[in-house]
């Protein structure tokens, strides 16, 4: 019999891409369909709180789920969906490319609507089919397919009652508000002659702190010489 397993409501996520976590992600990556004969208790206590593994909910920081998996780790799970023909929880019918946008347009509406790059609309088959064909740790980071397909594999794995591994622990520490959803090949930036710019990609969260010590600074020049 399983081990029992947490089922705290807290989002619950995977290392990205840092060269010092393992590149194995073992985080669902058995995701077959569930048998009513044999679940895991975790996973009972889940669906027998929500009846739609769709209600389950995520934390949000500034108004949006953080991800924790970069965008291959992403490709890699909703493609195991796909392999598997596992069934959608709660329905006979299995994983299909079809399927699963809808059930990423049925998470936005859910969820709400986030800020997507330039004329993205939200999660369609024709950003799904684009997004699954990428390469790259971020390759198509910036589209809606990444962010609910990250919002979909997350809550199901709640529902399935798998724990966290100790790399996704890891995450959420080493970057508390996510990872930035842009894709390098879509960034362009200018530099002195002669240097080489650095992807960094940390969190949200991160990004605000810097603007707010930032702004504090800038107060406190203000102030200096407004008195002077």
């Amino acid at each position: 019999m399983p081990k029992a397993l947490a089922t705290k409501n807290d989002n619950v996520r995977v290392a990205p891409y840092s060269k010092s976590q393992p590149n194995a992600d073992k985080e669902n990556s058995n995701t077959k369909a569930e048998s009513k004969s044999k679940i895991s208790k975790a996973a009972a206590e889940v669906q027998q709180r929500y009846s739609d593994y769709r209600d389950i909910p995520l934390d949000h920081v500034l108004g949006e789920i953080p991800c924790y998996d970069d965008a291959t780790t992403v490709r890699r799970k909703l493609k195991k969906l796909l392999a598997d023909k596992s069934n959608i929880p709660g329905t006979n019918k299995s994983w299909t490319q079809a399927g699963m946008s809808k059930e990423m347009e049925e998470l936005e509406r859910r969820e709400g609507a986030v800020e997507y790059h330039k004329n993205s609309t939200g999660p369609s088959a024709r950003s799904l089919g684009t997004f699954l064909k990428k390469t790259g740790k971020m390759g198509g980071g910036d589209s809606p397919a990444y962010y609910w397909g990250y919002v979909l594999c997350e809550k199901l794995r709640i529902w399935e009652g798998a724990k966290k591994t100790k790399s996704r622990e890891e995450a959420e520490q080493m970057y508390r508000g996510g990872l930035v959803r842009e894709d390098p090949a879509h960034i362009r930036v200018i530099v002195p002659k002669g240097t080489t710019p650095t992807w960094n990609l940390e969190g949200r969260l991160d990004e605000q702190e810097r603007e707010e010590k930032m702004h504090e600074e800038m107060k406190k020049i203000a102030a200096k010489y407004s008195t002077a």
